[in-house]
């Protein structure tokens, strides 16, 4: 029972961590399209600044779906 109670406790927190995570993340590419627009970011730095958010979305489709295989609890969601 203890490790069917850590195992909800600890999908729960994942997801709300990467909930957290999005937030950040949204506020960094708000940032980016700021500086894009102000001019202040080179070519270079535009490219990687994409390849970074891109890695970023695809890490947190991976933690996701590594989240919904923990086995939920009988009566749980």
């Amino acid at each position: 029972m203890t490790q069917r109670i850590a195992a909800d406790a600890g999908r729960g927190l994942g997801h709300l961590v990467v909930t957290v995570l999005d937030v950040l993340k949204e506020v960094l590419e708000r940032q980016a399209l700021r500086r894009l627009d102000a001019g202040t970011l080179t070519p270079a730095q535009v490219e990687a600044l994409g390849q970074a958010l891109i890695a970023l979305e695809f890490r947190f489709a991976e933690i996701r779906a590594a989240l919904d295989e923990i086995p939920a609890t009988e009566g749980a969601k």
